[in-house]
């Protein structure tokens, strides 16, 4: 299962970091018990300061917000709440 989080990593009177990371985790049962395997990939970066919001990729080039609304209906929200704290 692959899902998307996001994650408040820096936070000071002017500029806000926000990690996007992406969540996969699987199960299994064997004979002598249950495995899990879990990983976290950061997906992109958004940096929020008194002159705007944008994201950055893994590579730091600018990425589109609106392709990460996409897969984040709730990032507008998410954003809006973290620009007002």
């Amino acid at each position: 299962m692959d899902t998307l989080r996001t994650n408040e990593i820096f936070n000071d009177s002017g500029l806000r970091l926000m990690a996007i990371e992406s969540v996969s985790f699987q199960h299994s049962k064997t004979n002598t018990g249950c495995r899990l395997y879990g990983n976290i990939e950061p997906i992109a970066l958004i940096v929020s300061s008194p002159d705007g919001t944008y994201a950055l990729d893994m590579e730091a080039k600018l990425t589109s917000l609106d392709q990460l609304r996409q897969n984040i209906p709730e990032l507008d929200t998410i954003i809006a709440a973290f620009n007002k704290a």
